[in-house]
């Protein structure tokens, strides 16, 4: 009698793409500069490398808003990036910016 695999056959495991938050905002506050008041840098991996960056930052304060601090979008990037987490592509074009001190 011939032995039959009993073995269950595996379902396709979706695949994941690694997260290269830390590196991608490395790279670009080297390439646009840091603003002097920088909030945050957020990074949202969207699919097949694509990813949009936010450079968020705090508005100088105001008579107005002594208990909270407002922030806004200072810039907003557009990335397509390699499975080593490089930079390849930007949109907008990746230039140094001038931020109001």
């Amino acid at each position: 009698m011939a032995k039959v695999d009993q073995t269950v056959p595996q379902k396709d495991e979706p695949v994941t793409e690694s997260d290269h938050t830390e590196t991608i905002k490395s790279q670009i506050l080297e390439k646009t500069g840091r603003p002097p008041r920088l909030h945050r840098v957020e990074v949202c991996q969207h699919h097949n490398g694509n990813y949009r960056v936010n450079i968020w930052e705090k508005l100088e304060p105001t008579g107005d808003s002594a208990y909270s601090t407002a922030v806004h979008i200072g810039a907003s990037y557009y990335l397509k990036v390699s499975d080593s987490g490089e930079i390849i592509r930007s949109n907008p074009p990746l230039t140094k910016l001038r931020f109001l001190a």
